[in-house]
């Protein structure tokens, strides 16, 4: 869905981004009235409709708020990000949070599906999985094709086809949510010291401290989209 086989891109965001970088440009203060939508868009060099859905974008946001009748007004100074991370999120939060849902759901089955005597065997993969990573640069493909291996390991020990093949395709539709949060450096350490939770929670041969130690991680993912 938004996996482009490049690093991402938001060729479909340009237009809020465009609208973000003038009113940075501009110095508008919170409060100003922006000018008004023709002008905008004249400035932009959209079309009006294509400014409505760029606003509309910004609104949720909480960076203007569209008063009927009387205009277009600022309610956030800071509204150029550093990079396109925070506005991706922003925009697609809702839409990979349900995916994460869903992709709770079949894991967990997953779990549920694995023979308790495959537990040690899966324990020493997942292990041996976190040390190889971190003998690499730990880059943002580094830790990309980490977090696919290691989920992978749960998902085929079930040895369910379909579940493993709609778990895959369930990930390949969030690679960008991953990827933003794999820029950060704190996320990434979370991240594998999770990991190796999820490993030592199926060395205790005890399926429900792995299900509350696949929660936890699932639970991190949220808050740092949220």
């Amino acid at each position: 869905m938004y996996y482009s086989g490049a690093p991402f891109a938001f060729k479909e965001n340009k237009n809020v981004r465009s609208l973000l970088a003038y009113i940075s440009k501009k110095g508008f203060s919170v409060g100003d009235k922006l000018p008004p939508e023709r002008e905008l868009a004249e400035q932009l060099g959209i079309s009006r409709n294509s400014l409505r859905e760029a606003l509309k974008v910004l609104e949720a946001m909480d960076v203007v708020e569209i008063r009927h009748g009387s205009g277009i007004f600022l309610r956030k100074e800071d509204t150029q990000p550093d990079d396109g991370s925070s506005l991706w999120l922003m925009i697609h939060k809702d839409e990979i949070l349900n995916i994460l849902t869903v992709r709770e759901a079949l894991d967990l089955k997953a779990i549920d599906l694995i023979p308790e005597e495959d537990y040690p065997r899966l324990r020493d993969e997942m292990k041996a999985c976190i040390a190889a990573v971190r003998k690499t640069d730990m880059t943002n493909e580094d830790m990309l094709r980490h977090d696919l291996e290691f989920h992978n390991i749960i998902r085929r020990a079930a040895n369910n086809d379909i579940l493993l093949n709609i778990c895959i395709t369930l990930t390949g539709t969030i690679y960008d949510e991953r990827r933003v949060l794999f820029t950060h450096t704190n996320y990434v350490e979370q991240s594998l010291w999770e990991h190796n939770q999820i490993a030592n929670a199926f060395g205790s041969l005890d399926v429900n401290q792995v299900k509350q130690a696949y929660i936890a991680h699932l639970a991190t993912t949220r808050s740092s989209i949220e």
